[in-house]
């Protein structure tokens, strides 16, 4: 997924020459994976204004935080695709994208008579309620990762635990939504 590294490219020395501030190695940031980075942040936002801005940001947002990069924990693309991916989903978690949503869907709607098979099962099994029943700390890994779509690393990330920890919560809660919806579909 990478884009082509000619020969003689030197990733810890590009990132030498970012956190030195050098103008020209951010150029060159861009010229490398921006095309890469704006193909992710369109697969998510789905429109080409707001890709296009967000790509903007996410640079904006590199350059600021080059200093933070850490070789050690991982490639730079790694790095960057996190910072451009987070831009994203903040972004369409926001109230601007969620409110522009709702007024395209209202301008576009058509009649729906029931809803998706699939939530239809939601309901009936009952999960909105069982998440609802979970435990604050559990409720929480469960709704940023299946709800928000982050990864276990990224909830580590935003909540500031081990992310051991946010695994183990993600299994105990995970096994008692399985119990909980396994018993309440024998008592019904």
């Amino acid at each position: 997924m990478d884009n082509f590294v000619p020969s003689g490219f030197s990733e810890p020395a590009l990132v030498e020459r970012l956190q030195s501030g050098e103008r020209t190695a951010f150029a060159e940031l861009y010229d490398r994976y921006g095309r890469n980075l704006y193909a992710l942040i369109f697969e998510i936002v789905q429109t080409e204004t707001d890709a296009e801005n967000l790509l903007q940001d996410t640079f904006v947002k590199i350059w600021r935080n080059i200093g933070r990069y850490d070789a050690s924990k991982g490639r730079l693309y790694t790095w960057l695709t996190v910072i451009a991916r987070r831009v994203a989903l903040d972004f369409v978690r926001s109230n601007y994208f969620l409110e522009k949503r709702s007024i395209q869907s209202a301008d576009t709607a058509v009649s729906v008579q029931s809803p998706a098979p699939e939530m239809e099962r939601l309901e009936h099994i009952g999960l909105e309620r069982a998440v609802e029943q979970l435990e604050p700390n559990l409720r929480q890994v469960i709704d940023m990762q299946y709800f928000m779509g982050y990864s276990q690393q990224e909830v580590a990330d935003e909540t500031g635990l081990p992310l051991g920890t946010v695994k183990s919560r993600t299994r105990a809660a995970l096994l008692r939504l399985r119990a909980q919806l396994s018993f309440e579909q024998w008592t019904t």
